[in-house]
């Protein structure tokens, strides 16, 4: 791959099982070469695994920075490091960068950056892993209205929970409860003590992996209307509604940024809930719009997200996590808007933190 991505005038060899010091506690799996037409060369230390979660990612990152801990104190410095596996899972992938580490695997997933010479390769592959060991029964995905109310209760329960008072606490029953957990648990999003339960729970990281898998146009029934009278109107005729009704997207992002933060992006369209969206586009005056749409309408994916909603100056809002998730999958610039509300949530909600 390497070889196919540089210009050919570039030099890439590889050395397999090289020994930094002749004991194999400090072997890597391999090492390449990489030298440029100027004659600048730099090493870069390989390891290779049959199968990595987030959760190996700490020490793995731990043992190739001991290999090159020695090859350095040998004379060697090693410019780069590179985990190779059969697949590099997106949530696999943050980890690994945040310990400045590269990745290969077999789908075409490649990462590499060098200061000397100077190398930056980034090649996108697969986003699921299309191995599969029949043998494997652990869960690995959060699709569903089961898998989404224990996403959306860790997001905001109280510490430590067990898996059947999470249960309890979700709607689940105890075996979902416990399978979400390990799921979590590999993926490095939860913290468990010795009895399984959850001590911690990185938020920002809880809802980027749920949307790996949930997707707000797709996991939910969306009618693209339009309200003549505009979003001012619209959003006017919501505060007179009941609790049919919860709003989310750049809307409800407002409602839970400080009076003092300006929106990101100005507000084009209202997102919301409704158990009765037909009911609610008559009784506000929506229209069906292929063009030109200023309100979508939601039939949800299931009542937990009337369930956690928060009523605030007199509107239900969706709860901030799926808020987050919400704009992370909308349209628009609703990325941007969904840092901006976690930045913001940083700051008064524990977890949320990068």
């Amino acid at each position: 791959m390497l070889r196919s991505l540089l210009p050919s005038s570039w030099s890439v060899q590889l050395d397999l099982l090289p020994r930094a010091d002749g004991g194999r506690s400090t072997e890597p799996d391999a090492q390449v070469v990489i030298e440029a037409p100027d004659g600048s060369r730099a090493v870069v230390l390989v390891e290779c695994k049959g199968a990595v979660v987030p959760r190996d990612v700490t020490r793995a990152a731990h043992q190739i920075e001991r290999y090159a801990s020695v090859m350095a104190g040998r004379g060697t410095p090693v410019g780069g490091t590179v985990l190779a596996v059969p697949f590099v899972s997106p949530t696999t992938r943050a980890q690994l960068e945040q310990h400045g580490m590269g990745w290969f695997d077999l789908t075409g997933n490649l990462r590499l950056r060098l200061d000397r010479p100077a190398v930056f390769l980034d090649r996108k592959g697969a986003e699921r892993s299309g191995f599969r060991d029949p043998s494997d029964r652990l869960l690995k995905t959060l699709r569903g209205p089961a898998a989404a109310k224990v996403v959306l209760e860790l997001a905001e329960t109280e510490l430590p929970v067990g898996v059947r008072e999470l249960a309890e606490r979700a709607h689940v029953g105890a075996a979902t409860s416990a399978r979400v957990l390990e799921l979590l648990d590999r993926e490095a999003v939860v913290v468990r003590s010795e009895d399984g339960a959850a001590t911690s729970v990185r938020k920002r990281l809880l809802v980027e992996r749920w949307v790996q898998d949930y997707r707000v146009m797709e996991s939910n029934e969306v009618i693209s209307t339009l309200d003549p009278r505009g979003l001012s109107h619209a959003l006017k005729a919501l505060s007179s509604l009941g609790t049919g009704v919860v709003v989310t997207g750049s809307a409800a992002a407002r409602a839970y940024l400080p009076d003092h933060v300006t929106p990101v992006s100005p507000m084009v369209s209202v997102s919301l809930y409704a158990e009765d969206p037909i009911g609610l586009m008559k009784q506000i005056g929506l229209k069906k719009a292929d063009r030109g749409a200023n309100v979508l309408v939601m039939r949800p994916f299931d009542d937990v997200v009337h369930a956690k909603a928060r009523l605030v100056d007199g509107i239900n809002y969706a709860s901030p996590a799926q808020v987050v998730a919400d704009l992370l999958t909308g349209p628009g610039r609703s990325t941007e808007e969904a840092e901006q509300l976690m930045a913001a949530l940083e700051t008064s909600d524990s977890g949320w933190e990068k």
